[in-house]
């Protein structure tokens, strides 16, 4: 095993799980063992505070004069759910097939570490033309509470020339891709009460109002038979891509087969027909119904009309549209459509905000020449339907371009039993990165515009 690929197992086999507190003294044995690495390097390292876990913090610095690079990652990964779904234990690395498997391997242990990887490359050759911060958060995992508190509190300590991320995917093994846009994520919880307890269907049903049905009915109106989201002004600030990036996502469309495999489910029936599946999961703002609870909902039957009716919905949206004017219209018509005497709350999480990268940028030339150097094909343009909490925070803070370059794969099981990372990815990563940071001095100009053309709408991050 070389000895970036130990390195990597060794953090791979610490459960640092940042949702369960039985898992805190993970959390800390990740953080030490990030603060040791990044020492042995040469970097000043510590950490910075979040809500709940605090981030690890690391530089090198070069010459102040020279490009500075800000490199983001997060240690802490999702719960390992049942070990019988496994093939080999959660928090002990095996390889199998040229990839290896553990929790958060791809998500986002091996991805942020093929950047350290190429930094710890780059200093054994005594060739770092650049200064190099990394920040490794410990909060991802639960919507990056902290982020903006901290990003506000320690501005200066984290400024730098570019934001360099990999919490992505590539569309296929050997395809190269950069990221440019994520989706914004607003979620809610609607919960409307029609009596003081439930009834008897009997004695009551034909003059009671039933709250399960009542909620159904709204939310049933959300969208209409082409899918097409209903909110009045929902759709005012939706841009749609430009011609480049129109092409960029058909070179990558996938089938509906395809997309059946990777998700596992049994039908393609989400979006608006009219657009590609690419534009569909990139481009497009979605309103899914994430939960839904009434009655009773146990072994057998109960013949009630239940008091309460809940549902739990996630809004997806996309650069310029304003979750502000979302929510509002959303209120405004559970209101306007719920019967008078009903008793209701709308609840709200807090939002992760959408986000486009400057592509115009010329930093987006030298990585794709870099990608297609490695890789041997070029990279396209992609979105991500996603989000990441932590970079339109980062970016509207510190002024500078977000290059988010994905190296895992989109069937590597992220969240779920079985999660793994190419090794030919990780290599090639580590390879990319190095040629990208040998050439960005050569990108630093000191009379550049400061002004960073990105955009988002300003809200605190939220869910992944």
């Amino acid at each position: 095993m070389t000895p970036s690929l130990s390195i990597l197992s060794d953090l791979l086999s610490i459960p640092s799980v940042s949702t369960d507190p039985e898992f805190a003294s993970g959390m800390e044995d990740a953080r030490s063992y990030l603060l040791t690495l990044f020492t042995s390097l040469g970097f000043t390292a510590h950490l910075l505070p979040g809500r709940l876990h605090p981030a690890v913090f690391a530089s090198y610095i070069v010459n102040p004069s020279h490009p500075t690079v800000l490199i983001y990652g997060h240690y802490d990964v999702q719960p390992a759910g049942a070990p019988s779904q496994w093939t080999t234990p959660a928090f002990e690395p095996s390889i199998r097939k040229n990839r290896i498997y553990a929790r958060g391997a791809t998500d986002n242990k091996g991805q942020f570490m093929i950047h350290v990887m190429a930094v710890r490359k780059m200093l054994e050759s005594d060739a770092l033309p650049i200064n190099v911060k990394f920040l490794i958060e410990g909060e991802e995992e639960i919507g990056s509470p902290g982020i903006e508190l901290l990003t506000e509190n320690y501005k200066t300590l984290l400024s730098a020339d570019y934001l360099f991320l990999s919490d992505t995917e590539m569309p296929a093994l050997g395809q190269p891709a950069i990221d440019i846009t994520l989706r914004g994520c607003l979620d809610v919880e609607i919960h409307i009460q029609t009596s003081a307890q439930d009834l008897h269907s009997g004695q009551f049903g034909g003059v009671a109002p039933n709250p399960a049905q009542i909620l159904a009915k709204f939310l049933s109106r959300l969208k209409n038979g082409s899918n097409k989201i209903t909110l009045p002004g929902f759709y005012t600030d939706v841009i749609s891509p430009n011609d480049e990036e129109i092409r960029d996502f058909r070179k990558t469309e996938p089938s509906d087969t395809q997309l059946l495999k990777e998700g596992h489910y049994f039908f393609v029936g989400g979006g608006e027909n009219r657009y590609s599946l690419n534009r569909r999961r990139w481009f497009e703002p979605t309103l899914d119904i994430t939960g839904l609870d009434s009655g009773y909902t146990g072994i057998g039957t109960k013949s009630i009309i239940p008091d309460t009716a809940s549902a739990k919905i996630s809004i997806r949206f996309v650069p310029d549209q304003d979750p502000e004017q979302i929510y509002s219209s959303l209120a405004s018509s559970l209101h306007h459509s719920l019967p008078k005497a009903t008793v209701w709350r709308l609840i709200r999480y807090p939002v992760a905000s959408a986000f486009k990268a400057p592509t115009d940028h010329p930093v987006f030339e030298l990585v794709k020449s870099s990608l297609k150097s490695v890789f041997g094909r070029p990279a396209v343009f992609q979105g991500q339907g996603g989000s990441i909490g932590s970079v339109p925070v980062l970016v509207r803070a510190l002024g500078l371009p977000a290059v988010m370059i994905g190296f895992g794969l989109p069937d590597e099981n992220l969240h779920s039993p079985n999660e793994h990372f190419s090794l030919e990815n990780y290599f090639k990563g580590i390879e990319t990165m190095s040629r990208i940071y040998s050439a960005l001095p050569a990108l630093h100009l000191p009379n550049r515009p400061e002004s960073i053309p990105i955009i988002l709408k300003t809200s605190s991050p939220g869910l992944l």
